[in-house]
């Protein structure tokens, strides 16, 4: 006789899928929440080196912005708002149009239109100045009035103008 009862062994072993799936679950959320599900507003682009900056020291928080990326190569240049891009100079004038209309200057006097929303526009370091001229020109008939040119600060050493 023994003095201790020997345990007695469980035959059916299942394997739990609940634990399972609530980790297969967080896990799932974790990469939704973590990935960037945002729609590009820059373009890999090589932008320009400047001479000379002038930074804007005034906040523009409450100023929407709309983000105008110039590629291309050769003679084929075109816009790039949002993921979306222009060859057709027709549909660009439209597209800015749209976004113009959708912040409109409080004030406006009768015939003319301006906009609040303020243009970003970065050009490859190549793009010929004709075509950023063109782009500048278009938003300019349309309504924009803020409209800043997108450039890489000068080499260490180089002249930086601050107001």
């Amino acid at each position: 006789m023994s003095r201790f009862k020997s345990q007695d062994v469980e035959e059916n072993v299942a394997c739990n899928l609940i634990p399972m799936i609530d980790i297969m679950f967080l896990l799932l959320l974790f990469f939704m929440l973590s990935a960037d599900m945002t729609t590009r507003v820059a373009e890999d682009i090589k932008i320009p080196r400047a001479d000379m900056i002038k930074e804007d020291q005034a906040a523009k928080d409450d100023t929407p912005t709309t983000v105008i990326n110039l590629v291309g190569e050769g003679e084929n240049w075109y816009v790039v708002i949002l993921g979306h891009s222009y060859a057709d100079w027709e549909l660009l004038k439209f597209r800015l149009n749209e976004l113009a209309h959708e912040d409109p200057e409080q004030g406006n006097p009768p015939g003319t239109f301006f906009t609040k929303r303020a243009i970003m526009l970065r050009a490859e370091s190549e793009a010929p100045y004709k075509a950023v001229q063109r782009v500048i020109q278009i938003c300019a008939k349309i309504g924009y009035y803020k409209i800043e040119v997108v450039a890489m600060k000068p080499e260490i050493g180089g002249p930086v103008v601050t107001k």
